[in-house]
């Protein structure tokens, strides 16, 4: 007595959907973090951890871009592969 689960079109173009909203959504908080509240994030830190993250605030533009890069590849385009072509 096996199930074959699958899931249909149907199903998979809402759940890419969100998880690329979900995730783009913490992509743009975690920009404005390191963009517009670069020194409230600093003054922060500091006052936490009694000394600055420099190392941290060089690489974070660079790790807000790859983190870019994977949310389009295994989100937005299998979304739009599953809305638009199939």
């Amino acid at each position: 007595m096996s199930k074959t689960l699958s899931m249909s079109t149907e199903t998979l173009v809402p759940i890419f959907g969100w998880m690329s909203a979900i995730n783009l959504g913490f992509f743009f908080i975690g920009l404005l973090k390191v963009t517009v509240f670069k020194k409230f994030i600093e003054r922060l830190a500091v006052a936490l951890f009694g000394h600055g993250i420099d190392p941290f605030v060089l690489s974070a533009p660079k790790i807000m871009m790859q983190y870019y890069i994977l949310i389009l590849t295994f989100n937005v385009v299998p979304y739009l592969v599953l809305r638009f072509f199939v």
